[in-house]
């Protein structure tokens, strides 16, 4: 298991060692219990290409902000068919890496996106298929997302560290650094403030259900 030293001071000297021995031992874990982080598992020329992909092709009227994260989904790449090859190779390779660590086969792309988030940008600790309302859990407005994977694509910004309360588990975000878990109540997390300069990253989400397969890269 690589990239335990992605950990940050988020929570006690005490709490970052058991954060090394959970995730060291994650394949012997329940799902529940387990992150998977793999430092350099994509390359630096890969990481600058698609932070050139996000910055030529981003605008206003083709993405979408959310409160500091300016984010584009792959379909925008459709008109090139060489990047959205090239994306369908990446995401295949990602695919097949999730599967193995977590040993689910057959999952399905579900969405892939580009995302910077600017400088003053955070998260708010949540859950990417559920949430919680009223003294419950129950599904959010994407509940076909099964598997969460997060690809760090620079390192030259400040903050923004990932977050795992439930797991007191913190990430420092570094270019090629791989992050990936179950989409549910049980990995609930945030996004530290982005202090400076913009932190950019290819989100990507993972499905059981074909009717939510992702038009054009899904295989």
């Amino acid at each position: 298991m690589t990239g335990t030293s992605s950990q940050t001071g988020c929570f006690t000297d005490a709490a970052r060692v058991g954060n090394r021995l959970l995730l060291e031992a994650a394949p012997q874990m329940n799902e529940s219990e387990r992150i998977l982080l793999e430092n350099q598992w994509l390359s630096s020329r890969d990481c600058e290409y698609l932070v050139l992909l996000y910055e030529t092709f981003w605008s206003p009227d083709l993405g979408q902000d959310y409160g500091g994260s300016r984010v584009i989904d792959h379909t925008v790449f459709s008109v090139n068919t060489e990047i959205e090859s090239y994306l369908r190779r990446v995401t295949e390779r990602l695919r097949n890496r999730v599967q193995e660590f977590f040993g689910i086969p057959g999952l399905i792309l579900e969405s892939l996106y580009l995302a910077a988030l600017l400088e003053g940008g955070f998260r708010k600790t949540h859950a990417d298929n559920e949430k919680y309302v009223g003294g419950r859990w129950i599904p959010n407005h994407t509940p076909q997302r099964d598997y969460t994977a997060i690809v760090y694509l620079n390192s030259d910004f400040s903050g923004g560290d990932l977050c795992f309360p439930q797991h007191n588990v913190c990430v420092s975000p570094k270019r090629g650094l791989l992050v990936a878990f179950p989409s549910s109540r049980n990995f609930v997390h945030a996004v530290d403030r982005v202090s400076r300069g913009t932190r950019y990253t290819m989100p990507v989400w993972f499905t059981r259900d074909p009717h939510f397969a992702a038009s054009g890269l899904a295989n």
